[in-house]
């Protein structure tokens, strides 16, 4: 198992934030953290890299649809990538892949939100 990390990166006015390991419970503060230190006011674009991550819970879907709101709110694109399929099946069941870009690479995730 390995321990939960949310990196931020920033590239122009796209944010990228690479979650890993187990996003539950005990980690969802600190993605959620990230998460909104990512949207900024100058952010057009949030793209989020799964590739990493092992496990989500309830709580850590919490974080996912606070940031899809928050998004949303804000008039920024957002786009998922490198879901593993687990994950993948799990945003399926709760019809999170209807409301929300999901993308197989990062630079195609890149692209739907807008950046280069």
């Amino acid at each position: 198992m390995k321990k939960f990390e949310a990196d931020v990166e920033k590239d122009r006015d796209l944010s990228i934030v690479r979650l890993s390991g187990e996003l539950d419970a005990n980690t969802a503060v600190s993605a959620d953290d990230a998460l909104q230190s990512a949207i900024t006011k100058d952010c057009k674009g949030l793209v989020i890299d799964c590739s990493e991550l092992e496990y989500i819970s309830s709580a850590g879907l919490g974080v996912v649809l606070a940031t899809m709101h928050a998004c949303n709110h804000n008039s920024i694109k957002l786009a998922f990538f490198g879901l593993q399929p687990k994950i993948m099946n799990v945003f399926s069941i709760l019809g999170v892949e209807k409301i929300v870009s999901i993308a197989s690479t990062e630079e195609e995730a890149c692209k739907l939100v807008g950046g280069s």
